[in-house]
């Protein structure tokens, strides 16, 4: 087979937790500015110095983008925050994948104990994410893959495998 190069944005839905914190923060630098202005002066600079870090460093690391980049049967999985700051996450080649099917799948029963779970998905419920067992480091990672190149040759590279039910 040919030379296969694909790569695939997933954007990540926000967690309910980064939702209440989000707006926690927001609540409590409103509050302190305000409690400045109204009733004690000296608060309004904590407000907002918590305003900008929140601002510039806490904010942008809610809107996360996953990039998958796939060349000849290797994965290289990349996070880009607010679309501007991307940061390489790892890379793994597929020779070393014991099992790839959708999550909920029986091929899976075998692989729930004792491995590490890393998501890489959109967490979005009406979408079921592939799962790449990595029996050497006892890790499961969790791929949206939507491709049909990719998951074709995906089924090409593992025969017995790759399941998609």
């Amino acid at each position: 087979m040919s030379d296969i190069f694909s790569e695939h944005l997933v954007k990540r839905k926000p967690k309910s937790s980064e939702q209440a914190l989000k707006y926690g923060l927001i609540f409590l630098t409103a509050f302190l500015i305000l409690g400045g202005l109204f009733i004690l002066g000296p608060l309004i600079y904590p407000g907002i110095i918590l305003g900008v870090v929140c601002y510039f460093f806490i904010f942008p690391r809610f809107n996360v983008e996953y990039e998958y980049s796939y060349v000849n049967g290797e994965f290289d999985i990349d996070v880009i925050y607010s679309m501007s700051k991307r940061k390489h996450k790892e890379t793994f080649s597929v020779t070393n994948v014991e099992c790839v099917a959708p999550l909920g799948s029986h091929q899976l029963d075998a692989f729930q104990h004792d491995f590490q779970v890393t998501d890489y998905s959109s967490l979005d419920p009406d979408v079921r994410p592939y799962v790449f067992v990595l029996p050497q480091e006892r890790r499961i990672i969790y791929m949206q893959i939507e491709d049909d190149s990719l998951i074709t040759d995906l089924k090409y590279r593992l025969p017995r495998r790759f399941f998609t039910e």
